[in-house]
């Protein structure tokens, strides 16, 4: 098992590279990554001395915790103006220069929480897709913002709006655009029609769908607030159901799919499992409460995962280090707040929620920081990202930070 389970980061990327388009490497077009595994490869200029990094240029976009998304030289985010719209931000990425905007009519919903977009664009040739935060999708040009076709979620699909607004990202997996609010619902690429939506309603998670293939056949990882479906690709039927549950269905972290698709992890606000999937069923290899991914993805280094243990607002909430096997322990070390981590190269990448970024080797053995720079204020739930040899960061007030080599 730990032969396979070393394999794990290239297997995650040969999988979840299959769901997206051939990007080039120094892009990050999505959700987690060129590959969906949450790593970016080191650049040129990468330097985890953060000291040799200096604030390129920054921008205000508005609240919410849609990340940044950088493809051929573009930055795309989106925010919310806190009265009634919702724009999606292009940006040139080395210069910050507004390449252009696109606004509309969207809901706030601050439950709990300021409000603002939760999703994080998509994009794929020459189309953004974004959905905001009360269910619109919007298919726009990449090159001037011009809307291609939308679709609403709610009205569309029926879905019902979940209380903390929808928060699954686009995934592309051929001509289909995925996305999950209870149901997962499969659009036309290039017209925004529906092709299926899966039958059963569970009540919504805010996590997105993860492709894979299982037996030679594509499958969907699909986690919403009460557990773990995989469905096939093609119709949304469902092969296997896990439950898991997290407090107020509040599951929000997507689904790691490894060793060719034979184990995946999964992770919210109360525990965490690793599961095992023959193509029939799936079961639990072991449970752990001591990785507690909430709002945040971990990574995986040599069959090692890194990531934030805790929850909003927690002092005690931690940098974890978790043997895959076996779910033990390694190490945890305070002061990250309830933040997130990447992979950079060979290196870790964290934003605390206060808005520090941090960078650390990956071992198992104990906690090795390189640097740690004070870059945003808080409050910080976003995913920093790591794209043509920058560092984009932001903060839910919409203050976004692009870092390059002194």
């Amino acid at each position: 098992m730990m032969t396979t389970l070393r394999s794990t980061v290239l297997a995650t990327a040969l999988l979840l590279g299959m769901a997206v388009t051939s990007v080039p490497a120094s892009d990050w077009p999505h959700w987690l990554g060129p590959h969906g595994d949450n790593l970016a490869p080191a650049g040129e200029s990468f330097d985890p001395d953060l000291s040799k990094w200096k604030v390129a240029w920054t921008a205000g976009v508005g609240r919410g915790y849609s990340s940044v998304v950088v493809a051929n030289g573009r930055a795309v985010t989106l925010g919310h103006d806190q009265k009634s719209q919702e724009t999606v931000f292009c940006f040139d990425a080395t210069s910050g220069q507004v390449l252009w905007k696109h606004a509309y009519d969207a809901k706030l919903l601050p439950v709990m929480h300021p409000g603002g977009p939760n999703a994080t664009p998509t994009v794929v040739g020459d189309r953004v897709i974004i959905v905001s935060k009360d269910g619109q999708v919007h298919c726009l040009s990449a090159e001037k913002g011009d809307e291609i076709w939308s679709f609403n979620l709610v009205t569309g699909a029926d879905l019902k709006l979940p209380q903390w607004g929808f928060a699954s990202s686009p995934v592309i997996d051929g001509n289909q655009v995925l996305l999950s609010g209870g149901k997962v619902v499969a659009l036309d690429l290039a017209s925004g029609k529906v092709l299926w939506t899966s039958k059963t309603a569970y009540p919504a998670g805010y996590t997105t769908v993860v492709p894979f293939e299982s037996a030679g056949k594509k499958a969907l990882a699909c986690l919403d607030g009460k557990g773990l479906s995989i469905l096939t690709a093609a119709a949304g039927e469902e092969l296997a159901r896990y439950p898991f549950s997290s407090m107020f269905d509040m599951t929000a972290t997507t689904p790691m799919i490894l060793a060719q698709g034979k184990r995946i992890f999964i992770s919210g606000n109360t525990s965490s499992v690793l599961l095992s999937f023959d193509n029939e069923k799936l079961s639990s290899i072991w449970t752990s409460k001591d990785i507690k991914n909430a709002m945040n993805n971990s990574v995986i280094f040599d069959g090692v995962l890194y990531g934030i243990d805790g929850a909003q607002g927690n002092p005690s909430s931690r940098l974890v280090s978790i043997n895959l096997e076996d779910g033990k322990v390694n190490w945890a070390k305070a002061d990250f707040g309830y933040g997130n981590t990447i992979g950079i190269g060979s290196m870790l990448l964290a934003l605390t929620e206060n808005g520090e970024l941090v960078t650390a080797k990956p071992s198992a053995s104990a906690y090795a920081e390189t640097a740690r720079k004070q870059v945003l204020g808080k409050l910080c739930w976003t995913t920093p990202v790591y794209a043509e040899d920058r560092i984009f960061v932001r903060n839910d007030r919409g203050e976004v930070v692009c870092l390059s080599r002194l």
